[in-house]
């Protein structure tokens, strides 16, 4: 009798647990476990495993294998994150005052294109650059499509750009991200990178290379 009664009580706890885990909170909770992100890989990881019969991995290794994946990818998101803010914070602090001459020697893009060319001529390809990007940078003033200030950042000019001159935009993203690699990162630069951009701003302004030079202002 005894035993009966604690079978009936044994059967009662079973009933009354069973309506619990019925319950909307205990059902959301289950179903948002298996359609996690976590649940998703590990069916991932069954499945690929279910193509490959003769390549058998228990379920523990397959946990492992999707925690690996999983710190993969947010180790990848994170460096991307910091990569992205890093250039954004090294872009706004390059201003013109930091390569602009000191003195106002000119604002002629003709003095600056004349003294690529001679320093092309020299070999001295680090500093041919900058000239060459100052050239184009007055070019772009003196057409009147953008005002050169110190205090401007080279995402300022392209702003600036994209609404006078839109179709200079890629040539001068390319010139300024290529000046501010070798001049700031300290990158040496190739006669490949240099010929590309000289001949390139040259057919902006107006000169093909071998060209005779106007005399600077």
């Amino acid at each position: 009798m005894i035993n009966a009664a604690l079978e009936n009580s044994l059967q009662e706890d079973k009933e009354q647990l069973k309506q619990i885990l019925n319950q909307s909170e205990y059902t959301a909770y289950e179903i948002k476990e298996n359609s996690s992100f976590w649940a998703w890989l590990k069916q991932l990881f069954r499945k690929i495993r279910s193509w490959l019969p003769d390549f058998q991995v228990s379920d523990s290794v397959t946990d492992w294998l999707t925690i690996g994946v999983v710190v993969t990818l947010l180790g990848i998101a994170a460096f991307a994150i910091y990569w992205f803010v890093k250039q954004m914070i090294w872009q706004k602090r390059i201003r013109s005052d930091a390569y602009l001459p000191v003195g106002e020697i000119s604002r002629s893009y003709r003095f600056y294109w004349q003294q690529a060319a001679e320093l092309r001529g020299t070999g001295d390809l680090r500093e041919g650059v900058r000239s060459v990007f100052l050239s184009l940078l007055f070019f772009m003033e003196a057409k009147r499509m953008i005002r050169v200030e110190k205090w401007k950042t080279n995402w300022e000019y392209a702003e600036e750009l994209g609404s006078s001159a839109s179709s200079l935009v890629p040539l001068f993203h390319d010139s300024s991200l290529l000046f501010e690699r070798i001049w700031y990162g300290k990158e040496v630069v190739t006669e490949e990178q240099f010929t590309s951009m000289f001949e390139q701003v040259a057919r902006v302004i107006g000169r093909e290379e071998g060209t005779a030079h106007e005399r600077a202002e």
